[in-house]
């Protein structure tokens, strides 16, 4: 997959596909359960979130979820705007503690409110939100800090993070049921400003990763989700970047600290 497509379709469009999407108008790639990943466990990442739609959110068989957030305060989760920008915040569900979405456990909560970056764009800008649930989930959910301005050292090439999400499993479109994760390594920005020469990727609002070794990345329906390092949100999950044989399939991440003074707006 590449960046140009955008990942959010409408709701019956994802509901259908089971995945995020793109708008056909743009020319180029976008996000995907971690393809090349490992199971993992929401008691391991207690913050990860599904983002669902409300009417859906305890259907079998994947709980209505068509993006992933964080959770950084007890109320407020962090996704990408492109997921929610076209849904009305309560028609929007949030549920915590759900490793398999098959299963019915964990806690759901609704949304009342959803905070969209003003200068969010159709090519993925300023892709963050903020939603606001209803009621606080429990301590056991443990919020995740978001990066700040004092955390560049975490966006240092080289760094290991790791990306978790309910999204592809394969390029056979297998849709995933359980949470997923992939350990990835911070790229260079100027790497992946040479793979998309068109401009799309902004060193200032984004942070690119993969794993060189395995070819790991994200996938359709891990928009919005996590991206980890010295235990801190440094990114949400936003699009594929283009790739090439030594760099193969970049993840496009918005850069969390770009933006940590307007999300601590929201968390208050």
């Amino acid at each position: 997959m590449t960046r140009h497509r955008y990942l959010r379709r409408s709701a019956l469009a994802c509901l259908t596909l089971l995945v995020g999407a793109g708008f056909a108008v743009l020319p180029a790639p976008t996000a995907q359960a971690v393809i090349g990943g490992q199971k993992a466990g929401t008691a391991a990442a207690p913050w990860t979130v599904t983002v669902n739609l409300w009417r859906q959110t305890d259907t079998y068989p994947r709980s209505g979820q068509f993006c992933g957030g964080t959770l950084v305060t007890p109320t407020k989760v962090v996704t990408a705007a492109h997921c929610v920008v076209d849904e009305a915040p309560t028609d929007l569900g949030v549920v915590a503690g759900r490793t398999d979405l098959r299963h019915h456990e964990g806690r759901m909560r609704k949304v009342t409110k959803a905070w969209i970056h003003p200068r969010f764009g159709r090519h993925l800008e300023n892709d963050v939100a903020v939603l606001t649930l209803d009621r606080p989930m429990p301590p056991k959910y443990t919020p995740l800090p978001v990066a700040t301005a004092a955390d560049l050292g975490l966006y240092r090439p080289g760094t290991g993070a790791r990306v978790y999400g309910w999204g592809l499993l394969d390029n056979e479109d297998r849709q995933a049921n359980v949470l997923r994760s992939a350990h990835l390594r911070v790229l260079p920005d100027r790497t992946c400003q040479r793979l998309n020469p068109g401009g799309d990727f902004g060193p200032t609002m984004h942070v690119c990763a993969n794993n060189a070794v395995t070819g790991a990345h994200h996938a359709e329906g891990d928009s919005g989700g996590p991206l980890v390092a010295g235990g801190k949100l440094i990114g949400i999950v936003s699009w594929l970047a283009k790739s090439n044989a030594a760099t193969p399939t970049p993840g496009v991440y918005t850069r969390v600290a770009a933006f940590s003074q307007e999300i601590t707006r929201q968390l208050r």
